[in-house]
């Protein structure tokens, strides 16, 4: 279940912010025509052109979040971190001694536990503690790129509001010229239906992206950290079960 738990929330996802533009959509027009109609690709592209040239890079940012998100998906893998039943395998050779084979199948493995496992096996004869430091370093040095791999999904949920509030402005920039321009003559409301459309539709897009990224860099860096601290804790049960026995149980007993 948890392979796919990331691609459900992509899936939910994808249905709010449809439901959040069909909301956005549907606000904009209150006649009773309006609420019996319902929304449709034509209207989402209509109202997309309604926000205005700060809709580029708003899209920008929603298709660098939707690559980040897939990007993520791919390679934040506990089998890429930690393979499952590579521990097991490299227990089997340490049993018999096969140190050179526990090296191989770590390396084959290519992942960050694998480098841990080689580090207590090409250092079994330091003293415990220093090795599974060694280690636990070697295994988070692998771990870091993927946590600081999320952090595009946050610039892009700070600066997502920050373009939809310009985009606010141009809009409600755009609506005082033309009150300007009409002056006391009075006109028309529906003159200023299409400033008012932009300002509202770029905020909501923003925000939009905004939680929608912010909500997967949360999701993508608690996977990474909970992944960690299942790896850690594997390496210290490996530490403890092959060079405390290696040492003997009487090495800390003689500090004592």
């Amino acid at each position: 279940m948890n392979r796919f738990y990331p691609f459900i929330l992509l899936i939910i996802g994808g249905l709010v912010l449809g439901v959040a533009f069909q909301g956005v959509g549907v606000a904009g027009d209150a006649s009773p025509a309006a609420e019996e109609h319902s929304f449709t690709w034509t209207d989402l592209v209509h109202m997309i052109k309604s926000g205005g040239v700060t809709m580029y890079p708003l899209g920008l940012l929603s298709i660098g979040a939707l690559a980040y998100s897939i990007e993520r998906l791919v390679r934040l893998r506990k089998q890429r971190l930690s393979p499952s039943g590579l521990s097991d395998r490299c227990r089997d050779l340490w049993a018999k001694n096969d140190f050179a084979g526990v090296v191989k199948v770590a390396q084959e493995s290519r992942s960050a536990l694998g480098k841990a496992i080689q580090v207590l096996v090409e250092f079994r004869g330091n003293p415990v503690e220093q090795v599974l430091v060694t280690a636990s370093n070697a295994a988070t040095a692998e771990l870091l790129p993927h946590i600081r791999s999320c952090k595009p999904l946050i610039i892009i949920a700070t600066t997502g509001p920050l373009l939809g509030l310009f985009g606010t402005i141009l809009g409600m920039i755009g609506a005082f010229r033309k009150y300007e321009a009409i002056g006391n003559a009075g006109g028309d409301p529906s003159t200023f239906a299409g400033n008012i459309s932009e300002a509202l539709v770029t905020a909501a897009t923003g925000l939009i992206i905004a939680a929608y990224s912010l909500f997967l860099y949360h999701v993508f860096k608690n996977r990474a950290l909970r992944i960690g601290d299942e790896m850690h804790a594997e390496i210290n049960s490996l530490a403890m079960e092959w060079l405390m026995k290696r040492h003997g149980v009487s090495a800390p007993s003689e500090k004592a």
